[in-house]
């Protein structure tokens, strides 16, 4: 089995672990949903929000698109698909085994708009303005699951001065 895939798994556990440690309804899809590695309800049971989650050791960029930031491997299948219902957790375990993962919660309009078909490899860039807005911030799901407006919003814009789009 490819090292990788044990990163991966590690991932998607990490980041259920955090969330139920908050109290929060949590399912492992365990790879039987395609483009979903977790689904986070509300107590109510009315409310529920699909996670996909990426992973790497090591995710850090000094330089990458000119800026200083954070990147992950994804798939063609983020390309167009977005929804305020649909999010992604970029974990990073970093090089050192001995830091605590840090975990990115990205709207998936962000990931849709970056990563083009034209992309030899399918990778997302979150620069670092950005990754301070986003690192280890649980709270954005919790209020997704509320259905909090202003997290909505947030998830439904694209800030251009924020993150890159590609070719600019």
């Amino acid at each position: 089995m490819a090292k990788s895939k044990f990163i991966g798994e590690a991932g998607e556990h990490y980041v259920a672990y955090k969330l139920a440690r908050k109290n929060l309804y949590v399912g492992l899809t365990l790879g039987n949903m395609p483009h979903i590695d977790l689904l986070l309800s509300s107590n109510s049971g009315l409310r529920s929000i699909s996670i996909q989650i990426k992973t790497s050791k090591g995710a850090y960029r000094r330089k990458r698109y000119g800026h200083e930031g954070y990147e992950w491997d994804v798939n063609k299948g983020v390309i167009g698909r977005h929804s305020t219902d649909f999010w992604y957790a970029f974990v990073d375990f970093k090089c050192d085994e001995n830091e605590e993962p840090d975990v990115y919660i990205i709207p998936s309009l962000w990931v849709s708009e970056f990563v083009k078909p034209e992309f030899s490899r399918k990778m997302y860039f979150l620069p670092k303005a950005a990754a301070d807005l986003t690192r280890n911030k649980w709270n954005i799901l919790e209020d997704a699951l509320k259905e909090n407006e202003k997290t909505f919003e947030w998830a439904s814009t694209w800030d251009a001065e924020l993150l890159i789009r590609w070719g600019k």
